[in-house]
């Protein structure tokens, strides 16, 4: 999915997506015969594709596997709000114990 990452001189962290994750859903045309990885299809010379390094789709596939991914980030997105409202219910609680075992 992606690394937590954190520039020189900057104090903010961010998440960067693997590149090599994110080119699966670029369509690009190709360059030689290839086949679907989904459903085995073969993809011609010269047709358009969704492709990354290794894994190849034909655009009906690449299209299904595309809103596959959506959900499953939303899932991903639905996990760490549910994070976060537990952390508002137990913010003082929790650093208080922090605080506690500092002593």
């Amino acid at each position: 999915m992606g690394y937590v990452e954190r520039k020189w001189g900057v104090s903010d962290w961010e998440i960067v997506p693997y590149k090599t994750d994110m080119k699966c859903f670029k369509i690009v045309k190709s360059r030689s015969e290839n086949t679907c990885k989904q459903c085995k299809k073969t993809i011609p010379s010269k047709s358009y594709m969704y492709s990354s390094d290794y894994i190849k789709f034909c655009l009906i596939c690449g299209e299904a596997f595309s809103h596959k991914a959506v959900k499953g980030y939303e899932k991903i997105i639905k996990y760490i709000k549910d994070n976060q409202k537990i952390l508002e219910k137990n913010r003082d609680k929790w650093e208080a114990q922090n605080t506690i075992v500092l002593l």
